[in-house]
């Protein structure tokens, strides 16, 4: 998996996981967390398509929370904010 495909799967993990939007959880949290949702979701792809459902549902919401789960993945992973 390139480092790119790598950035978009953890942030869609932490986009669809519990942790409050705006929240500056610490690096091994973040792992912790995308690990999870990839198992709970049944991959990578499956946190994609929960991320495609909420911005169908919800899309003001989940532009905010996009952008915090990028800020948070480029912060301990690097990549683009």
């Amino acid at each position: 998996m390139s480092a790119t495909m790598l950035t978009v799967a953890r942030t869609d993990a932490l986009f669809v996981s519990a942790l409050a939007t705006g929240s500056r959880p610490g690096r091994e949290q973040v792992e912790s967390v995308v690990r999870a949702m990839v198992r709970l979701c049944h991959g990578s792809r499956g946190c994609a398509a929960e991320v495609a459902a909420c911005y169908g549902e919800v899309p003001e919401y989940a532009v905010r929370r996009m952008a915090w789960a990028r800020r948070v993945i480029a912060t301990h992973f690097g990549g683009a904010r």
